[in-house]
Formats: structure tokens, C-alpha cells, sequence
């Protein structure tokens, strides 16, 4: 008897399928979808996610197939250990669309991937898309065009004009067209007089 193999004697079956699903990979999406045009992980991506793990220590994969009258196809997935024990991860039934040979077997293909994701807790990963979420780039906010405040003075009546022109020339501000001043300060005094026009101007 090998190291490996008394190692292996010594666990139980429950202690063997904890590390066997330490070494589990992610299931990568390198399947296309030309109907939905999106990738996913088909039944030889997640057999290959998880088989090395398993042999390694000391299960087989076995996935089994039930009849069914009602035109459903159902897969019994189990761990055979290297003891002769077997670790029974459950069910999953689906419904036949197609009732011919090419929609049973689609339709086995897909309840035996989903089967054996869910039994050993594996799930599907872009095969780039750690790469991606690293080099996640957050996109640059455009800048923000300068702001210039004006207020425009051609609506005041002939009392609110002067005081309102000397506040505004007291506060720097210059008149650039008739009845139109161009602050360099926003002065809240003349709020509703506010004009608020982007660098090109009025």
C-alpha cells in the first residue's frame, strides 16, 4: 500500500469530500450562446473543474439517469469512494421541450451540468473575468464646463436700477452688454437676477 493510498484509509468519506472540494476550480464560461450572445460553462468545463480534486482523493464522479413517462429527464448525482462507500448529492429533474433524440439529449446535457454545479457547490466564472475586475477602470467624469454668472438688470424698474448697478459695481462686477454685468463673485442680494451661461459666453 502506497503513502497516498494510507493516507486516504485513514479519513472518512466526509473528511475526503471537504478536501477534495478545497481543490476545486471555477467552471469558465467558454461556451457561446448564439441566441442569447453570452458565454457559459458547459458540462466538460465543470467536469473539469472539479475531477482532478475528486480523484485525488479517491472519488469517482458517477452521474445516473432515471426513465421518466412524463417526458422529463431526471440525473442522480454520486461520489463512489475508493472504500465503497458512496455520497448520494441528490436530483434534478427537468422538463423534455423537444420530444425527440436531439432535445433528450440537450436536455440531459443541461440537467447533468446543473446537477453537478449545484451538488459541489461550484460556479461559473468568465475565464477573464478576474483579469477584467482587476483592470476595472472607473471612467473619467467629463469636466464640467466654467460658469459664468451675469445678472441681468433690463427688468428692473427705474428705483431698483441704480442701487442695484452700484451694489454690483461695488462688487467688481462689469457691464458687458446693456442692462447685462458680469460678476466675478455670485452676490445672493441679486439672486433673481441671476444668468448662469457656459464658457462661450452670452
Amino acid at each position: 500500500m502506497t503513502k497516498k493510498e494510507e493516507k486516504q484509509e485513514t479519513k472518512t468519506i466526509h473528511q475526503a469530500f471537504v478536501d477534495a472540494q478545497k481543490g476545486f476550480g471555477k467552471a469558465l464560461k467558454t461556451s457561446s450562446n448564439p441566441h442569447f450572445r453570452s458565454k457559459y460553462a458547459d458540462l466538460g468545463a465543470c467536469v473539469e473543474a472539479v475531477i482532478d480534486a475528486l480523484h485525488e482523493q479517491g472519488f469517482a464522479l458517477i452521474q445516473l439517469t432515471k426513465p421518466s413517462d412524463l417526458g422529463w429527464v431526471t440525473v442522480q448525482t454520486e461520489l463512489l469512494y475508493h472504500t465503497g462507500e458512496r455520497l448520494y448529492l441528490g436530483e434534478l429533474s427537468i422538463p423534455v421541450t423537444k420530444q425527440d433524440a436531439q432535445g433528450y439529449g440537450s436536455a440531459l446535457t443541461y440537467c447533468r451540468r446543473y446537477s453537478l454545479m449545484s451538488a459541489l457547490g461550484i460556479a461559473p466564472e468568465d475565464d477573464d473575468g478576474n483579469q477584467a475586475s482587476a483592470g476595472k477602470q472607473v471612467p473619467t467624469p467629463k469636466p464640467r464646463k466654467a460658469v459664468k454668472t451675469y445678472y441681468d438688470t433690463s427688468k428692473l424698474s427705474e428705483d431698483q436700477l441704480a442701487p442695484s448697478v452700484k451694489y454690483l459695481e461695488s462688487n467688481g462686477a462689469k457691464e458687458v452688454k446693456e442692462g447685462l454685468f458680469l460678476s466675478p463673485i455670485r452676490l445672493e442680494k441679486l439672486q433673481s437676477l441671476i444668468v448662469e451661461v457656459s464658457e462661450d459666453g452670452i
